[in-house]
């Protein structure tokens, strides 16, 4: 999963805005894989089971840090994962859909669900 550490990073300084707390969470998450990697790669999406450790990861984070942030607090974290990663790391659905471990299809969705509570402003 090293490689891609980078994307891991790049997500969770959005989210958390803070370099240490952002490498703990990177750090910490991929540690959890690296210990469970047998069971992680038995599962039908390693992508996915990867994910969201990460994510639960940097939500422990979040909200510790300042409250959690908007998306997350007003979508299902899918949903919130994937306008980050879209509209704030610039990465294509298909591009976002591998890393989260999904069909690009539920990205679309979530794309769609994020800019319904981005243009309520």
């Amino acid at each position: 999963m090293q490689l891609y550490a980078l994307r891991y990073r790049q997500y969770a300084q959005v989210r958390l805005s803070d370099e240490d707390l952002c490498a703990e969470a990177v750090e910490q998450a991929l540690g959890y894989v690296a210990d469970g990697w047998d069971a992680v790669l038995r599962c039908p999406q390693p992508m996915a089971v990867c994910w969201v450790l990460l994510r639960q990861v940097v939500s422990d984070r979040s909200c510790r840090a300042a409250g959690g942030d908007r998306l997350h607090r007003a979508l299902p974290d899918p949903a919130a994962d994937a306008a980050v990663l879209h509209y704030r790391l610039g990465l294509e659905p298909k591009t976002a859909a591998h890393l989260m471990g999904v069909e690009e299809g539920a990205v679309r969705a979530g794309l769609r669900a994020a800019a319904r509570v981005l243009d309520r402003g």
